[in-house]
């Protein structure tokens, strides 16, 4: 999987969780504030409930006087009177009758403007035989629009007082519980028929809503909410619904379900948008974070194989910060430490076919000089005095050879670190005695002046080792004279400052140029003498006679192997061109610490 689809899965992991949490509590919050707007519509239904009843009994109390007053006597001018009070001190009343049990009318008193065509009594009369209670019906004047409420009421002996009510008139109750205008107060009687409904048009009066899932809702329940599409004018509201068991009526208050439930609607799409607007940025933010590393690593990939398929030179540019920068910046590194290193391999490469070539160079030479001398050795046809030459140089070129191999050996025991010294109190004066005196023969044989200088004052001994340091002080005598022209001077001197004993061997031979000073003591390295048209002057004609480097035996070990030895003894080693007592020449200076018998 890439590092783009692991980031995206990544934010997808973090976000999408976050986004259903949030929607949880949300969900929960709009829940349980539902549930509370629900408690508050049926306590609403409640209320208007309560309030409609109160006004039934109200006009069920002027009834009951009615019939107490027919009871006693239903011809008397008292029962006129009251019936006829009733329709003129309240307005709502539009009709009082009592019909006796077979559906005739005893005595009527109605309202004059009204021209009333009404339910037929026997209607209400089937309805009271029925329930044997007071009874609440409802009808309809086609001709002035006109909602009437039917009250009816037994009486003891038969007979029953029937009243016809404006059902306008409930509305002036409703009215005082001061209910939002946008609300809906509606009342229906025990057929499930509309008995008052606000803000109702006149075709839908007679509109049937007994099977609507409105009146269904309660389910024998004395209060209950739904939510569903008004029947009269297809909104959809919230109801909370009420029964009125005194009446055996249900009232139900609407609430415009866009107004209750608004709020937390608008609130679940803010939440909604703004979900999907962190996660948009989410992904966004991930694509761009895994563009800036992908980006980069690409660049870093196409760099790492053309580094590969080598191409030494090919380097990267990050510019982006962070970690994907710093391992640009090491990968470039790297380059430049591989690039070095080919080179260097390639330089090493270069040493090494030197080397052999070298090796093979001073291996055959004293060989072939050998071979030689030993063919004219085994002829019969030579002096005596010449055998002994011939003898003498092939014991010469013989101790060359074991030379040549035990410095390769040394070479080979210090580097591999087998080659162990003993450092010990040593005659340092003594020690150079013994090696100036084994080296005045080869200097002789060159015309060359060989010359050690000791103090007056007897040299304390050196912490060293004698064989190490015979072999150093001899390698540098032995390259002194190599390139030391005749009649040249070397000269070896020694002193102390109670700490260190200094050893310097000069010559006035060719020098080493500058560019080869601070690499003389590199393995397989020959510097070059310096040029014989640069240094020659009156005062040093023999300068002129220096050979020149590929004309000089070694392969570049000598001054690798005396650098290596004197960091085996513990002391240091220095090289100056030209010497300080010459104006040319060459001059090593090598220290070591003094012995302290103290310690």
């Amino acid at each position: 999987m890439t590092i783009r689809a692991r980031l995206l899965w990544l934010t997808f992991g973090l976000v999408v969780p976050l986004v259903m949490v949030g929607f949880f509590n949300l969900w929960n919050s709009r829940n349980a504030s539902r549930a509370q707007l629900n408690e508050s519509i049926e306590r609403q239904a409640d209320l208007a409930a309560t309030a409609f009843e109160q006004w039934i009994k109200a006009q069920q109390q002027t009834l009951l006087t009615v019939s107490d007053l027919a009871n006693s006597n239903p011809n008397n001018a008292a029962l006129r009177d009251y019936l006829n009070s009733i329709v003129k001190t309240r307005p709502n009343w539009l009709d009082v009758q009592i019909v006796n049990s077979d559906g005739e009318v005893i005595l009527k008193q109605s309202a004059k403007k009204w021209n009333l065509q009404t339910t037929s009594v026997t209607t209400l009369k089937e309805e009271i035989e029925r329930k044997k209670s007071f009874v609440i019906m409802t009808e309809q004047v086609g001709d002035e629009n006109l909602r009437l409420i039917s009250l009816a009421l037994p009486l003891p002996d038969g007979n029953f007082v029937v009243a016809r009510i404006d059902g306008a008139s409930a509305s002036a109750i409703f009215s005082q519980l001061e209910l939002p205008e946008e609300n809906i107060i509606a009342v229906f009687d025990g057929n499930n028929q509309l008995l008052y409904r606000s803000r109702v048009s006149p075709e839908q009066l007679s509109l049937d809503v007994g099977n609507t899932p409105l009146l269904s809702a309660l389910q024998g329940k004395s209060a209950s909410v739904i939510e569903v599409e008004s029947p009269y004018d297809k909104i959809r509201r919230v109801y909370g619904l009420a029964r009125i068991e005194a009446a055996n009526c249900i009232v139900a208050v609407g609430v415009p379900s866009a107004r209750l439930y608004e709020p937390a609607q608008a609130q679940f799409t803010r939440q909604l948008l703004l979900s999907l607007l962190i996660t948009s940025l989410a992904v966004l933010a991930a694509f761009l974070i895994s563009r800036s590393i992908v980006e980069p690593m690409r660049i870093l990939t196409r760099a790492a194989r053309a580094f590969g398929a080598g191409d030494l030179t090919v380097r990267t540019e990050v510019e982006i910060n962070g970690a994907v920068r710093e391992l640009g910046l090491t990968f470039n590194q790297m380059a430049e430490q591989i690039a070095r290193r080919e080179e260097k391999l390639k330089e090493l490469d270069s040493l090494k076919s030197e080397f052999v070539a070298s090796v093979s160079h001073e291996l055959r030479t004293p060989l072939t000089t050998i071979k030689t001398l030993t063919r004219v050795l085994q002829r019969a046809q030579i002096t005596d005095q010449e055998r002994a030459e011939y003898l003498e140089t092939i014991a010469a070129e013989c101790d060359r050879q074991i030379e040549f191999v035990q410095n390769l050996l040394d070479l080979s025991r210090i580097e591999s670190g087998a080659y162990k010294t003993k450092l010990s109190a040593t005659d340092v004066a003594g020690l150079l005695q013994t090696i100036v005196a084994s080296q005045q023969n080869t200097a002789r044989t060159r015309n060359l002046k060989l010359e050690l200088n000791l103090p007056e004052k007897t040299l304390p001994p050196a912490v060293t080792d004698a064989t190490a340091l015979r072999r150093i002080v001899a390698s540098l005598i032995e390259n002194a004279v190599k390139y030391t022209a005749e009649n040249g001077h070397i000269e070896i001197c020694a002193a102390t400052d109670n700490k260190h004993i200094r050893i310097e061997i000069a010559d006035d031979g060719c020098g080493i140029a500058d560019d080869d000073l601070p690499r003389v003591f590199e393995k397989f390295y020959r510097g070059k003498p310096l040029a014989a048209t640069l240094t020659k002057s009156n005062e040093n004609p023999l300068i002129s006679d220096c050979l020149p480097v590929n004309e000089t035996a070694g392969v570049g070990l000598g001054l690798y192997l005396v650098k290596s030895l004197v960091e085996q003894i513990e002391g240091d080693i220095s090289v100056k061109s030209p010497a300080e007592s010459y104006r040319c020449g060459t001059q090593f200076t090598l220290l070591l610490p003094v012995f302290n018998d103290s310690a």
